[in-house]
Order: structure tokens, then C-alpha cells, then sequence
């Protein structure tokens, strides 16, 4: 790839420049020239070592590290009261929600230099979290739990940052911008898009789908610092936010809405009995391994080349900041189960993004279609190991299962003799989208056929396409090399 770096660059050293961003220099430009060809060596941007669980002999928590160098991280001392309240108000009711919050709250607030004493502690915790039953006797509640410690390379960081320098060159000189540097030290000079993309900072993005899969059930948690992210799995299912009680006071609001969906949450799409105890743990690797490489697919400058063999950075932007929206709305939906009406405003803006970056399609109806679903799974499915099938394609699965009870609620035969159930559902599914973002016009009609209910699980067809990419690496490149020519 070839890129034309300003010879003012840091400090007049363009080339320093780019090996900052991880780049290889294969040929340097003419003495009169600002024309650089790079390349790109083999990286990893998520590195995940397992550090205890059923599918290790023996625990491996000395091979966790703190940050070298040390980075930033842990708790300001300015909000340690803050924290102690905190503390004290979870303290004061031990159920099972305030203990997992805890130990979450504990392992984002602890110094650098304590965090691998501070995982392995609460790794301890978690067995010592014990299940009674009615008779007096007790178990283990989490006997095959599994402990992850996740690094997220600053290099993405980096590579997030370079789109915003060339954009910020389209605009101002070098000079101008070190002027307005030196005029105002504290100023970022480029930050274009930045704040949305603070997913390279912290990485708990990255995995927020992974941990939601099961929703409303709840698999993990994970606790974000500064390039790394710890995962706990629970080797098991517990309820998350379902029907019931709640000890939110906000959510005594949803007794002013009402939503009725076709059919609920198919909680038990997935039974843990049938699984292998090592299941949940392996499925975490198998996630890092993914994202990794995908990320890498995305985020790395070399994957935008225009037609002219140059570095395109609007298209490095645009597709960076595809994938964290996708995966943002992805991860918000499976966090809101008791709110089907949000699920489902999120959900259509997320197959938007799918429509028009990831796949291409016109409009989202064909990717509702039950036989492209299908069709999707079955080459997904290609790529997941048989141990870790059912953990990872229980939301595909139920996904499927709701696209196809969209058409039971076709309650009255077509009015054109023509139609077939899949036309009607790919005309429903585009009149849908139109009016939730208040488009009218022609084929709403389809309306008066249809009962309007959607199953729960719908809202999951997002995650199909998401597994998708994760899993089909080559139709990805292919899809970001057309859109830079």
C-alpha cells in the first residue's frame, strides 16, 4: 500500500511515524517525495490466556501480569468515597446480583500492580459461592467456572487514530497544526470521530455479545480496564433481568407500556446438562480468537487501498466505525429484556448497518428471510467446534426459529395471487423498518395481513450476521476492498 506522509511529520521523521502505528516501511520515498509503500507483519490485537477452569489441570493465575509498561488504570483517588458507598450499599444486601457487581466494582477500582492478586481472589470467591437446597445440604453454585484475562493491543488504539490524522490533513497544513498545538497544548489536534470509538480503549465492547448470547440468561461477567478485559464464566446459566421482581426502582415505570410479543424468550433453547463442562470456558477462547481477526481485518490501514493503490483513511474510518456500532447495538439489545419495544428500535438500526456495510443487501428484508438465515447458519456452523456449537449458536438458532414464526402471524391469504410466504415477509420486514423510522409510502399495505406481533427472539437475528463475519474472513476483505475502488 502506498501513503503520502508530510516529511514534517513527527518531527521530520515520517518513518518513526509509521513504525508507531505498526506499520513496515518496504520502500521509502525520493528525496524530493512524501510517498511511502508499507506493509503490514503478522499482529494480534486479543491476546486471552485462561487462567483457571475445567478445561485447564492445574490454575495458571502466575502467568497473569500486571501492564508493562504500567498504564493508567484503576481508581482516582477523588472518587474513593464514592466507591466506599458504593461498596457499602452492595455489601448490605449479599444476593447473588450485588456479590457478581462487587467483584466486578472491585476488579475495575484495584491499582495496575494488583490486578493479578485482585483476579485470582475473586476467582476464589466465586467458589466459595455455595447453592442450598430445601433438605439443608450444600453444593458449589459455580463448580466449573473458568477465569480469562484478555489484552487488547494498543496498537488498535493507534490504528484508530491514523484515519483521524490524514482526514485532519485534508483540512490544515503540518505547520498550521503544530501552530494550533503550540497555541493550545492542551487541544488534541486529532480526534475526528474519537469518542466513538472508544471501544480500542477499553475491549469490553468486544465481548459484550459473546456474554449477552444466552439473554435473558446470564453465562459470565466481565470487568473492563485500559486494554484489558476479565472474564468470568460461570459454567453454568443463571436467570438474568426476566420476568419478576426487580430491585430497580426505574423499572416500576414500565407499568405505564405494554408489549405483547407472539411468543417470549426461548430460555431454554440451551441445557447446560448436555453441554461439556469445559463448554462456556472454550467458547470465550474461541470468541478472542475471532474478534482478533476480525479486528485486525478492519482496523488495520493496509485493508483500504483505493484504485490508485493509495491509503483510503475515510474508508478505514467508516468501516472502523461500522463494526463498533454493530457491535454496541448487538450488545444493547441483549441487555434489555424487559423493554421489547428498545430491543427492537435497536435492532432495526443494527441490520441497517448490516444491510448497507456488511452485506450489501436491498434493504433489510432480505436479511430477515428465514432461508437466507438458514442458509447463514449452516456456513457458520462450518467454523464452530462441536464442544462449543450450542453456547454459540443458541442465539442463531432462536433467531431462526422467530423469522419463522413471523409468518404465523400472516392471519389472511394475499391479496395477489402471486405471493409467496418469503415475498410477503420480505415486504412486511421493509415496511417495518420504513415506519419505525417514520418512512410511509408504498407496501405498507402489507399491514392489514398481518397481526403486527413479533416473537421475543427476533430481535436476535442481528447476531446471525454478526457470527457471520466473525466466522467468513475472506467475503469481509472482499466487501471493504469494493467499497474503496
Amino acid at each position: 500500500m502506498k501513503i503520502d506522509v508530510p516529511p514534517q511529520m513527527y518531527g521530520g521523521n515520517p518513518a518513526g511515524l509509521l513504525e508507531y502505528f505498526g506499520l513496515q516501511v518496504d520502500r521509502g520515498p525520493s528525496k524530493s517525495g512524501a510517498e511511502w509503500e508499507i506493509s503490514l507483519g503478522p499482529i494480534n490485537l486479543i491476546k486471552a490466556q485462561t487462567l483457571h477452569g475445567p478445561a485447564l489441570k492445574r490454575c495458571r493465575f502466575d502467568i497473569s501480569r500486571a501492564p508493562t509498561p504500567g498504564v493508567p488504570g484503576g481508581m482516582p483517588a477523588n472518587m474513593s468515597d464514592d466507591f466506599d458507598r458504593h461498596a457499602q450499599a452492595l455489601d448490605a444486601y449479599p444476593n447473588l446480583p450485588s456479590r457478581l457487581e462487587r467483584i466486578r466494582q472491585y476488579l475495575i477500582a484495584v491499582p495496575d500492580k494488583d490486578v493479578p492478586a485482585a483476579i485470582e481472589q475473586c476467582s476464589d470467591l466465586l467458589a466459595d459461592f455455595t447453592l442450598t437446597h430445601p433438605d439443608g445440604k450444600t453444593e458449589p453454585l459455580f463448580p466449573n467456572h473458568s477465569v480469562h484475562d484478555i489484552r487488547v493491543s494498543d496498537i488498535a488504539y493507534r490504528w484508530s487514530k491514523l484515519p483521524q490524522v490524514f482526514l485532519r490533513l485534508k483540512h490544515n497544513s503540518v505547520a498550521e497544526i503544530v501552530k494550533s498545538s503550540m497555541d493550545d497544548p492542551n487541544a488534541l489536534a486529532f480526534r475526528s470521530s474519537g469518542a466513538l470509538l472508544e471501544g480500542t480503549v477499553f475491549g469490553g465492547l468486544y465481548f459484550a455479545p459473546l456474554l449477552g448470547s444466552l439473554s435473558p440468561n446470564v453465562w459470565g461477567i466481565g470487568a473492563s480496564r485500559l486494554g484489558q478485559i476479565i472474564v468470568y464464566t460461570f459454567g453454568r446459566q443463571i436467570g438474568g433481568r426476566g420476568t419478576g421482581a426487580t430491585s430497580h426502582s426505574i423499572d416500576s415505570l414500565g407499568s405505564l407500556t405494554f408489549h405483547s410479543s407472539s411468543r417470549g424468550f426461548d430460555v431454554d433453547a440451551l441445557d447446560d446438562d448436555a453441554l461439556h463442562k469445559a463448554a462456556y470456558s472454550d467458547a470465550v477462547d474461541w470468541w478472542a480468537e475471532r474478534i482478533n481477526k476480525t479486528m485486525v481485518d478492519i482496523f488495520a490501514p493496509t485493508s483500504y487501498v483505493d484504485k490508485n493503490g493509495y491509503y483510503a483513511p475515510e474508508a478505514h474510518q467508516r468501516w472502523m466505525l461500522n463494526l463498533e456500532h454493530l457491535l454496541s447495538r448487538v450488545s444493547a439489545i441483549t441487555r434489555h429484556p424487559r423493554d421489547e419495544a428498545t430491543q427492537l428500535m435497536l435492532m432495526f438500526p443494527a441490520m441497517d448497518i448490516l444491510g448497507d456495510s456488511f452485506t450489501g443487501s436491498s434493504g433489510i428484508g432480505q436479511l430477515m428471510s428465514p432461508r437466507r438465515i438458514q442458509k447463514r447458519i449452516a456456513a457458520i456452523e462450518e467454523h464452530v467446534p462441536d464442544r462449543i456449537k450450542p453456547v454459540i449458536m443458541a442465539p442463531a438458532y432462536r433467531a431462526l426459529a422467530a423469522a419463522n414464526q413471523v409468518a404465523d402471524e400472516f392471519f389472511i391469504a394475499s391479496s395477489n395471487a402471486d405471493a409467496t410466504t418469503e415475498s410477503r415477509l420480505l415486504q412486511l420486514w421493509n415496511a417495518r423498518r420504513n415506519t419505525t423510522h417514520g418512512f410511509g409510502g408504498k407496501g405498507s399495505e402489507i399491514f392489514a395481513e398481518h397481526s403486527g406481533r413479533l416473537p421475543a427472539d427476533i430481535v436476535l437475528v442481528p447476531v446471525v450476521y454478526l457470527l457471520d463475519i466473525l466466522t467468513d474472513r475472506q467475503k469481509l476483505l472482499e466487501r471493504i476492498r469494493r467499497t474503496c475502488q
